[in-house]
């Protein structure tokens, strides 16, 4: 989503943003959960997370971490948490879908 989409996120979550040339944000693994958290707080269904790993030169390895299909919003929420509570991730960053 576009930045200025972000404006109802507590501020620790809005600066720990990574923003893409082409619209896209997400934030370490660490915020993620509190970001998933806060998006389903504001009415915002969490369709899936991607997990990147960037390298020194800015190209990055995105790996599909989830997808949800539903339409209820407390599942959606429910369901990211549970697959990055399963740790391993293969990436700092966590794309985040909604």
């Amino acid at each position: 989503m576009p930045v200025d989409d972000l404006s109802f996120l507590a501020a620790d979550l809005q600066s720990g943003a990574r923003h893409d040339p082409n619209g896209e944000v997400m934030w370490p693994g660490s915020q993620a959960p509190a970001v998933i958290e806060a998006l389903a707080n504001a009415g915002r269904l969490i369709l899936g997370l991607d997990i990147r790993n960037y390298g020194a030169d800015g190209t990055f390895v995105e790996v599909p971490w989830s997808s949800y299909t539903g339409s209820d919003l407390q599942e959606g929420r429910d369901f990211a948490l549970e697959v990055l509570s399963h740790g391993d991730l293969p990436g700092e960053w966590v794309l985040i879908t909604w």
